[in-house]
């Protein structure tokens, strides 16, 4: 039996790529894309958010402090974030930039886990939408353009709180960091560096941990077509028994994946920010204990 024999379901397996890359849906003339199902998911992402959190903040702010239902699911992960990841860091600033840090975990952690989802089955099989009847679908941060306007942002932020925390001066004097004069055409360089290559790092981490997962579960799912081409739907049948709880194995590491690195792209930004802050602890810390040595050399003396 010949591979062209096979209905489009299977064949459409046989390429992972397919389920991975974005796919055009308003193109011009000239070639650029307009819409995508990569921007199409970010609206819907958006839109997700604004209506679970538009809702559960005003119950807040109508004095309602005591969380029920799917607000205790919320609280816990908000007060985890305050309180066990963002303050440790950012100490008496913690509460300006929560408002920035839990918007990006949660917009993060919901287009990670809306490309979980199969939309394709319903826009692309049933109604015939998207990209040659590909279907709207898709995670939005398996996209590099994405994972790096993310990225740029929390650059934004990183050295804007630099600047307004410490003045152009100190924002400045951090390039040097405390070196001697002669190290200079050295540090310099290695600190401006660094502070590229962290929301570099950040843009790739995110986007190859999330194109590896769907390319592995697309490669894996493409072996019913690859084995159908050969020994025919017994074949298929056979390699479904092992491909089946392969890809629901998968699907639930991608779940993980999904959480995890939306919480590092979180951890990570409020880390940076925390690198540009001073901190008022560790001076009144030093000059206690400057203080305590001072005391103990005149007690000596006595």
């Amino acid at each position: 039996m010949q591979s062209n024999d096979f209905p489009p379901p299977i064949l459409a397996a046989s390429d992972p790529l397919k389920h991975v890359l974005d796919h055009p849906l308003w193109v011009l003339d000239n070639g650029w894309w307009v819409l995508s199902n990569h921007v199409v998911m970010l609206c819907v992402a958006a839109v997700v958010c604004l209506a679970v959190f538009i809702p559960l903040s005003a119950k807040y702010r109508s004095g309602s402090l005591v969380p029920t239902g799917s607000r205790n699911f919320f609280e816990v992960i908000l007060l985890y974030l305050r309180n066990d990841v963002a303050k440790p860091l950012l100490h008496q600033y913690t509460d300006f930039y929560m408002p920035m840090l839990w918007t990006m975990f949660f917009f993060i952690w919901t287009v990670n886990l809306l490309g979980l989802i199969p939309f394709d089955l319903i826009t692309g099989k049933l109604l015939g939408l998207g990209h040659e009847g590909h279907g709207i679908y898709g995670t939005a941060t398996s996209n590099v353009y994405v994972t790096g306007t993310l990225a740029l942002v929390t650059f934004i932020v990183v050295q804007a709180s630099g600047i307004l925390r410490n003045g152009i001066g100190g924002w400045l004097h951090h390039f040097l960091g405390g070196a001697p004069w002669w190290l200079f055409p050295v540090m310099i360089p290695v600190e401006f560096l660094g502070m590229v290559i962290k929301p570099f790092s950040l843009a790739t981490r995110l986007f190859a941990n999330m194109t590896a997962g769907h390319l592995l579960l697309a490669v894996v799912l493409s072996f019913t077509a690859t084995i159908g081409a050969s020994f025919g739907y017994l074949g298929s049948l056979g390699i479904g028994l092992i491909v089946i709880p392969a890809g629901v194995a998968i699907m639930c590491l991608e779940l993980f994946v999904a959480t995890l690195q939306a919480y590092l792209f979180t951890f990570l930004t409020a880390l940076f920010i925390s690198q540009m802050l001073p901190h008022a602890h560790d001076h009144k810390n030093d000059h206690s204990d400057a203080h305590n040595v001072a005391h103990d050399k005149t007690a000596r003396a006595h």
